[in-house]
Formats: C-alpha cells, sequence, structure tokens
C-alpha cells in the first residue's frame, strides 16, 4: 500500500502541473486560400487573413477568432506527443449541412509555432458565400511575449 501511495504521489507531482496550465498563443495567417463562388463558376482566390488566439489547458485545445468573446469548442479532440501536434475537428452541427463529415479541421505544433486551419464542405454543397479555405500561418506565446 505504501509503494502505491509512493507512486501516485510521484505520478501527481509528475503530471498535475501539466494538466492544470494553461498556455495561449496568438496566431496570423501567412497564407489563407478559398474557393469562390462567383455566378455560376467556381475560382480560386486569396482571402482575408485573420488572428486568432490558441488556448492549450493540459492535454486539450481551443480557439478564437480575434474579436469574438468566447473560445470554439472542439467536437473531436486528437494530440500526438511524437509530432506535438493537436488537432480540433468540428462537425456541420447547425450549420445546414451533411452532419457527419468534419467541416472544419484546426491543427497546432506549439513547438514548431505554427498552425494550418481548413473548412472544405462548401464546394461540394454548391453553395454562394459558402467559402472552402486553407490556411496556415504562425503563432507566438502570449507568456513569452508577456516577459519580453
Amino acid at each position: 500500500m505504501k509503494n502505491l501511495r509512493f507512486l501516485l504521489l510521484i505520478v501527481t507531482t509528475l503530471y498535475l502541473p501539466t494538466i492544470l496550465s494553461a498556455e495561449e498563443y496568438s496566431c496570423i495567417d501567412e497564407l489563407r486560400i478559398g474557393i469562390v463562388k462567383d455566378d455560376d463558376s467556381w475560382a480560386s482566390k486569396k482571402i482575408e487573413e485573420v488572428k486568432f488566439k490558441v488556448k492549450l489547458e493540459g492535454i486539450s485545445m481551443d480557439f478564437k477568432l480575434l474579436g469574438e468573446k468566447v473560445f470554439s469548442g472542439c467536437n473531436d479532440f486528437k494530440y500526438d506527443k511524437y509530432t506535438d501536434i493537436y488537432q480540433c475537428s468540428n462537425f456541420a452541427l447547425g450549420w445546414g449541412e451533411a452532419q457527419n463529415i468534419y467541416y472544419e479541421i484546426f491543427s497546432f505544433s506549439p513547438s514548431k509555432l505554427r498552425f494550418l486551419w481548413s473548412y472544405l464542405p462548401g464546394y461540394i454543397v454548391d453553395k454562394k458565400g459558402n467559402t472552402p479555405m486553407v490556411g496556415g500561418g504562425t503563432c507566438y506565446s502570449l507568456e513569452d511575449y508577456a516577459q519580453l
């Protein structure tokens, strides 16, 4: 029993700070390309780049666009410790589209300070104003920035 308590103490000491800590990053696109429908034809087009924040808390991730009050939420979350990539995928619930496909995938690596964000089904659904896009860029830690 003592050995079990000792092991629990060691595991708690090593991993609890990681689980309880939260780190935020500020990110900005370096590129964002969309497939845009004008009248009856589709064309690729550079679209407005965005700024947003990413929050890592323990082994979960969330993100929000600059100016939004709340973080987006993540329906399906994955983390790969070997590549240090967090990935958040969201379904099209409430968007009037197929509800069992991913409509948005956001990937982020805190060690590389890079992200990739995609929204895909708009071209297939074929609705004007529903622009599929892929964007990517860099981030910086707000904690590191505050120490400057």
